[in-house]
């Protein structure tokens, strides 16, 4: 949900404009999981004295808005009370997810003024309807992960496809989807798909198609790279970002993201070399 203050014709407490003077509206949410749902407590107040009397007389109420890109999924959780709990089914929720807080006229207000108003706004008073925004905080984002991902692991946010393209490059990559594509041309497919077949090559594999794409994505995500595509969309970025966490490299502070990409993308996904490099010395002593 984009917030946009000129979609307001009535004055409303905000961050970003001055029509309440001398007021703040802030909330929180504290988010938990258990393995099917997940439990949000709120947090929400106001300084506006005009508008806290209103939600005492049950004519405002604080509320969070919930928007899921990946699953359509939208809904308004609403309250009287500046602290409440509010659970969703965890099936709702994949990927970013934004959130939006409000507190919104809980029944029509004909004659809507607080004395806080700014001066401009002295001897006026504004027809609220239902649902209409009286304050607004900072949209904020929160990443929904299922309990058992099988994009956790590494090297299984790679698609590896063929490219049927006249001019198709001996490898190429795309990561705008959620997969990283590895596109690899027709010969290079097949050869791929018959060494594939044999166990004991996959770290060759690895080491030879994944490595570099893995390098290049650290090198685009490390130097801020302008893309045509929100990089917090895409679940790879959502997977490569929480293993850095877990190896406490902050992929958007170059003090602790100082090692090579190449020495990074070896951390995330182990040592590929050394278990290729045995892999061939066991495929010569086997022939």
């Amino acid at each position: 949900m984009q917030i946009n203050y000129r979609q307001y014709p009535h004055p409303v407490l905000s961050y970003f404009s001055d029509d309440v003077i001398d007021s703040d509206f802030q909330a929180s949410l504290k988010s938990s999981k258990t393995q099917n749902t997940y439990i949000f407590e709120a947090t929400c107040v106001t300084s506006c004295e005009g508008i806290n009397q209103l939600i005492d007389d049950k004519k405002a109420r604080f509320a969070f808005h919930f928007e899921c890109p990946t699953t359509r999924f939208r809904k308004v959780f609403a309250s009287f009370e500046t602290n409440f709990t509010f659970q969703l089914a965890a099936d709702y929720l994949e990927g970013k997810v934004q959130i939006c807080s409000f507190i919104l006229a809980a029944e029509d207000i004909p004659d809507y003024s607080v004395p806080e108003f700014h001066s401009d706004y002295e001897g006026h008073s504004f027809y609220i309807k239902k649902g209409d925004v009286l304050a607004i905080d900072a949209e904020r984002t929160f990443f929904a992960e299922k309990e058992i991902d099988p994009l956790k692991r590494i090297p299984s946010i790679f698609s590896i496809q063929p490219n049927r393209s006249e001019n198709a490059l001996p490898l190429d990559m795309d990561s705008s989807g959620h997969k990283i594509i590895i596109k690899l041309s027709e010969d290079n497919f097949e050869h791929y798909k018959a060494v594939s077949l044999n166990q004991n090559l996959q770290p060759l594999l690895s080491s030879l198609i994944i490595m570099p794409a893995l390098v290049s994505i650290l090198e685009m995500v490390k130097n801020g790279d302008e893309q045509e595509f929100d990089l917090e969309e895409c679940r790879w970025y959502q997977v490569i970002n929480s293993r850095l966490k877990e190896l406490e490299i902050d992929i958007g502070n170059k003090n602790t993201f100082s090692d090579s990409t190449l020495a990074v993308a070896q951390k995330l996904i182990g040592d590929p070399l050394n278990m290729s490099l045995l892999a061939l010395v066991n495929f010569e002593d086997e022939d």
